[in-house]
């Protein structure tokens, strides 16, 4: 993860479920009180499906992923759009290239009321490390973390994680402004300084080329 200003992020306060039974998730000390979470394969679905079940019998589902791969790896709750109902993040493992990164899809399950709304987001290494606090506002941000490569100011090519920093709108992740994506050199060694190899106009030209910039949330 980066660094704020030299510092760590303030985390977001979550709660980690624990899976009960095989692909059952629940409240680490309070099941009855709080939803049950399992994914699920419906027959003839090209895709997996999350169910949220809750104690007065109300169900929430939303399509997650194709078939391929395991099922949730994990799952935390925490009131991210700050309305004092829990909101959740669904963690499925994906696939890794040998770089010692593993992609993930994320579910992300806001609270509207009575109903909830859902986000999928693409994303190399998801985990708490990723739900973070505005220092100013001590409102949620998401960091995101994408890899790419490019030529640098030395006339070598580079690989880079690049962080970029999102609040929800009520409706949908937008980019934080106040926080400048930041870009890291891969290294064989932990690295959390921002490269000084990259210009923003080639900043810009790497992010432009790459096909898999975009991410549908």
């Amino acid at each position: 993860m980066p660094s704020l200003n030299g510092h760590s992020w303030p985390q977001m306060p979550v709660i980690t479920y624990v899976e009960s039974v095989s692909n059952i998730w629940v409240h680490p000390s309070s099941p009855k009180k709080f939803p049950m979470i399992q994914e699920i394969h419906e027959e003839n679905s090209d895709f997996t499906t999350i169910v949220m079940r809750f104690p007065d019998g109300s169900t929430f589902k939303t399509c997650n992923a194709f078939v391929l791969g395991p099922y949730l790896s994990a799952v935390y709750s925490g009131d991210f759009n700050n309305d004092g109902i829990p909101d959740f993040l669904f963690i499925k493992p994906t696939s890794g290239c040998g770089i010692a990164g593993e992609q993930y899809v994320g579910v992300f399950a806001f609270s509207e009321g009575k109903n909830y709304r859902f986000a999928r987001i693409n994303i190399w290494g998801l985990g708490p490390q990723n739900l973070v606090l505005d220092p100013k506002t001590k409102n949620f941000r998401f960091i995101h973390t994408t890899f790419k490569q490019g030529l640098c100011s030395d006339g070598q090519y580079h690989n880079f994680w690049v962080h970029r920093v999102f609040q929800w709108n009520g409706v949908a992740f937008q980019m934080d402004k106040s926080f400048p994506p930041t870009w890291i050199q891969y290294l064989n060694r932990p690295n959390h300084e921002p490269t000084k190899l990259l210009t923003p106009e080639l900043k810009m030209k790497i992010w432009m080329e790459d096909s898999e910039s975009t991410i549908e949330w």
